[in-house]
């Protein structure tokens, strides 16, 4: 009834207007989000593939600059393109149901990796190898991923100070450990 109060002393016209320019709104910044997603996030996921590759062959921090090392590596649109589509063939697996899309994002689990040494390669060539390291892997990389639960819910205690500052990168340490375990096996 108090809605109804607050918008009677408003014509149709008017509160159609408010509606379509919050829709706007929204329609822009979920594009925006999107966008920078496509564009910078996944380019960004890459290079920091890459900082903890190299920091842990190197067993010393690799510097930030390695996080942004896609933006000048000669092959961004083709990283930007083959991340996308990574994300879009994940995402549209997940539409049949939920353990197709968790099996195809285990299968495409290494292409941010493959990307590292290889941005050159067409995506043909880096999801049939994403999906030739998995083979066979997929089950103890997602066992791999439950082990991290415990961190994250005490993570989630200290409102993700522990996450960000202990959890995460120790994570990350351990994909770039199994890549590099993959990739030398095979």
């Amino acid at each position: 009834e108090d809605i109804h109060h607050s918008f009677s002393g408003l014509s149709p016209a008017a509160l159609h207007m408010i509606i379509t320019t919050l829709v706007g709104v929204f329609a822009i910044v979920g594009i925006a989000a999107l966008l920078f997603k496509i564009f910078i996030g996944n380019p960004v996921v890459v290079g920091k593939n890459r900082f903890f590759m190299e920091s842990r062959q190197s067993l010393q921090s690799a510097g930030i600059g390695k996080v942004f090392w896609v933006f000048g590596c000669g092959n961004y649109m083709n990283v930007v393109k083959i991340m996308f589509l990574r994300d879009l063939f994940t995402a549209l697996w997940s539409l049949l149901l939920v353990i197709p899309g968790i099996y195809k994002g285990y299968e495409y689990a290494m292409v941010p990796y493959l990307l590292l040494d290889h941005p050159e390669m067409s995506r043909q060539e880096i999801f049939a190898e994403s999906k030739r390291l998995m083979m066979g892997n997929k089950w103890d990389a997602f066992v791999l991923d439950l082990s991290f639960i415990g961190w994250h819910l005490l993570g989630a205690c200290t409102f993700g100070i522990l996450t960000f500052l202990y959890v995460n990168p120790y994570q990350y340490y351990t994909e770039a450990e199994l890549y590099h375990v993959l990739r030398d096996r095979m």
